[in-house]
């Protein structure tokens, strides 16, 4: 079986034995990489607008002590 797919890989296909999972690994790592980026992003961004309401609501409260 595992010779089948050896001859399949070199012969049809043109590569080695293990391009294809390591392929197949790099395109998943690229994926979390990029799904990863893009939450953390989203979560900066929400963080940003928490703080920018807090420093509001902080600035409000002084204004009306002073």
């Amino acid at each position: 079986m595992w010779m089948n797919l050896y001859n399949f890989t070199h012969s049809s296909l043109g590569m080695h034995f293990w391009d294809l999972p390591a392929l197949l690994a790099g395109v998943i790592i690229l994926v979390e990489l990029v799904v990863h980026s893009r939450n953390q992003k989203k979560r900066e961004d929400e963080f940003d607008e928490e703080r920018t309401e807090k420093l509001e609501t902080m600035q409000k409260e002084i204004t009306k002590e002073a």
